[in-house]
Formats: structure tokens, C-alpha cells, sequence
């Protein structure tokens, strides 16, 4: 009993760990700053959250500090931070509500079944990209020099990340299949 609650407290306090956590964390000023309509906050609050991102996984890749722990709740506070953001942009009409509605399918599904995997089911290098694509696209649509360029470039980018939230689906859905 005593190794394990040791185990569980390294798991929680590798940086990586940290890092995500924090910006788990950071989803609450970002949900504030929607309803206030600061969107100037929000741009700062994304690149934050992508700087977290990014260096959370090198980290844990770099200096071997992956855990379970981590392969759950790092995709998971992606999802939450990119789906909140996603919401809002939904609510002002940029995006369709049915593409938000297979996102928010999708990742219900995938975070189950990363739950039953004794890995925790890492994330793909196509949902890596699904997600940056997802994160480019809220960058523009959130960026405090708003022109049709960029509104049409940040929908493009929208659009890429749902077919790709399409297609990584699939790959889960095989990669599960095969471990039954």
C-alpha cells in the first residue's frame, strides 16, 4: 500500500504533470473571460495553454517522466481547454453546431476508452495534430487584429482539425478493437 501511494504521489509531481494540471487550471480565466467577452485575455490564455502543452510533453518525452496519470489527464485538459474556447466561437456563429457536436463526441468517446487501456491510450500523432490544428484555429480566431484573411485562414484550420478529429476517431476505434 505504501509503494503504491508512492507511486500515485511521483506521478502527480513530475513537471510534466505539473504543467498540465496548471493548465487544467487556466481553463477557469479562459471560461471568465469568455462571458466577459475579453478576448484579448483569451488570445494571451490560449498561447499560454499551447506553451504548456508543448513543453509538457517534451519534457515527459525527453526525461522519461510519461505516466498513466499523465497519458489520461493531458488529453483530457486538451480537450477541455480547446472544446471551452470551441463553445464560444460556436455561440457567436463562426462554426457550425454539428461539428461541434462530433468533436464533443469524439473526445467523450476516446477519454473512455483511454481509461480501459493500461497506458492510458497516448495520443496519436494525428490527434497531436488534430489538436494544434484546433489550437491555430482558436489562436486566429481569438487574435486581437481581426481581418477576413485571418478569419478565413483560422476557419481553414478549423476545418483540418475536425477531419482530422474524424480520422483519428477511426484509428482509436481499430487500435481498441485489437486490444479486446
Amino acid at each position: 500500500m505504501l509503494n503504491k501511494h508512492k507511486n500515485i504521489k511521483k506521478s502527480l509531481a513530475n513537471i510534466p504533470n505539473i504543467l498540465t494540471i496548471t493548465r487544467l487550471f487556466l481553463t477557469f480565466p479562459l471560461i471568465i473571460f469568455l462571458e466577459i467577452n475579453k478576448t484579448n485575455f483569451v488570445f494571451a490564455l490560449i498561447i499560454l495553454g499551447g506553451i504548456t502543452d508543448y513543453f509538457d510533453g517534451y519534457l515527459a518525452r525527453k526525461f522519461n517522466l510519461k505516466t498513466k496519470f499523465g497519458a489520461i489527464i493531458d488529453p483530457l485538459t486538451d480537450k477541455i481547454f480547446v472544446l471551452i474556447p470551441l463553445l464560444w466561437v460556436c455561440k457567436m456563429g463562426i462554426i457550425p453546431f454539428w461539428s461541434l457536436a462530433i468533436i464533443l463526441f469524439r473526445e467523450l468517446i476516446i477519454s473512455a476508452l483511454r481509461t480501459t487501456m493500461k497506458d492510458g491510450l497516448p495520443a496519436s500523432r494525428l490527434g497531436k495534430y488534430k489538436t494544434f490544428f484546433f489550437f491555430i484555429a482558436l489562436l486566429i480566431f481569438f487574435q486581437p487584429f481581426s481581418n477576413n484573411f485571418l478569419s478565413a485562414l483560422g476557419i481553414k484550420f478549423y476545418w483540418l482539425g475536425l477531419f482530422l478529429t474524424l480520422i483519428t476517431f477511426i484509428d482509436y476505434l481499430r487500435v481498441k478493437k485489437n486490444t479486446i
